[in-house]
């Protein structure tokens, strides 16, 4: 099991989606960074100061060191001499590559839990989950559509006997890169992609049939990094074609 040191005045407790013992002080920086994320004031390149982020959460500044040292260890922030922590600039091959890396996670942690529903595991919770991903997508951000997709797998993960597929994913940043994932990709507009995958992901899983569970989260993968291709070649030709203009009229 890994653990966190203790600061000042804490008390250790678990994760969520995890045994991970943390600091609850490093749990508020955390959170507090997601939020400054979702509002815009962190984006890539941004400077992340410790001494504001402690200020505004009235803690002292060693747990937010410990969290800036925990998100540079998932790839989220980096941190540089004489400029301190800084968001990571992230390039579309960035997400992609963590794609490459999440999906076989994701994928056994579909293909346990299938297992664990043909030995007879109760599937209520994984049900509740996947009810939630299909009721009204549409009517939500982006963001909150795929983080329905993370409580998906947090709750398959939790059917199986693998503590370390929650740890894993909770290590490789599964929740800031959903944010840079939710910029790259018009979710709204491939939902039906989206929901047919899932939509067969789970019929498998409740089948208990954990090889095909395995493949559908392999080619959803595979489809997502297209789209993110995709996504990438529009911005380009319209970034070539407002150059273009620009020099047309240089007004």
């Amino acid at each position: 099991m890994n653990t966190t040191g203790a600061t000042e005045g804490s008390v250790l407790e678990v994760h969520d989606h995890d045994d991970t013992r943390r600091v609850p002080a490093v749990e508020r920086v955390l959170d507090h960074i997601l939020t400054e994320m979702d509002a815009g004031q962190l984006r890539p390149g941004a400077r992340v100061n410790a001494a504001r982020i402690a200020a505004k959460l009235n803690l002292s500044v060693a747990p937010v060191r410990e969290a800036l040292c925990m998100l540079a260890g998932r790839g989220v922030l980096e941190l540089l001499p004489d400029r301190g922590a800084v968001m990571r600039p992230l390039m579309p091959t960035d997400v992609i590559q963590m794609w490459e890396v999440v999906a076989p996670v994701v994928a056994l942690g579909f293909e346990l839990a299938a297992g664990k529903i043909a030995g007879g595991a109760d599937p209520s919770e994984l049900q509740a989950r996947y009810e939630l991903i299909a009721r009204e997508p549409l009517a939500i951000p982006p963001l909150a559509f795929l983080l329905k997709l993370n409580d998906y797998h947090w709750a398959a993960n939790g059917m199986t006997d693998n503590k370390y597929l929650n740890i894993w994913l909770e290590r490789l940043g599964i929740s800031y890169w959903d944010r840079y994932l939710a910029e790259l990709v018009d979710v709204h507009a491939n939902i039906a992609g989206y929901l047919n995958n899932y939509r067969r992901i789970h019929e498998a899983i409740i089948s208990g049939d954990g090889r095909a569970a395995n493949a559908v989260m392999h080619y959803h993968a595979r489809w997502s990094i297209n789209l993110i291709r995709q996504s990438t070649v529009r911005v380009s030709a319209a970034r070539r074609r407002q150059r273009a203009a620009n020099r047309a009229d240089p007004q």
